[in-house]
């Protein structure tokens, strides 16, 4: 997926889904990390890594692991069965549990960046209808800003 042309049109020339997803890496774990000039605190590692993760299912190849790990563990607790060790406990309440986490949690910028990948992944699978979908067409549209 490419989100501008190369004959050009965009104010950064063509990106790619991939390059926006490798740049946002980098910007995150250099931003968490904190000891250059950019530090990112809580709540900017979390939007961050959000539109990371939303431009990593967007590029596929590669960056399609963490959501495929994510998926892996939420099927490994039973999400969505009625055989998990919580009983039935479905896709929203996941939703919901990592919103609460979000709000309520004393965040740092390593928590905020793995809560933000995490959601980025997991709302999603929600389904388009549901309200956790309107965060990720939010972060979907910041690259495609960028791209052109």
């Amino acid at each position: 997926m490419n989100l501008a042309a190369a004959g050009g049109g965009a104010a950064f020339g063509e990106l790619g889904a991939g390059g926006i997803a490798l740049a946002a890496t980098v910007l995150l774990v250099l931003g968490v990390k904190g000891q250059g000039r950019v530090k990112l605190k809580d709540n900017p590692a979390l939007i961050v890594a959000f539109i990371a993760g939303t431009t990593f299912t967007a590029a596929g190849k590669i960056w399609t692991n963490p959501e495929k790990i994510t998926k892996q563990g939420l099927a490994g607790i039973g999400v969505g069965h009625n055989s998990g060790v919580f009983g039935h406990v479905g896709i929203g309440a996941v939703c919901l549990i990592l919103l609460i986490l979000i709000l309520c949690w004393k965040l740092t910028p390593f928590r905020g960046a793995a809560l933000g990948l995490i959601a980025a992944f997991v709302w999603p699978l929600a389904g388009s209808d549901a309200v956790w979908s309107l965060p990720v067409q939010l972060a979907l549209a910041v690259p495609t800003m960028l791209g052109g």
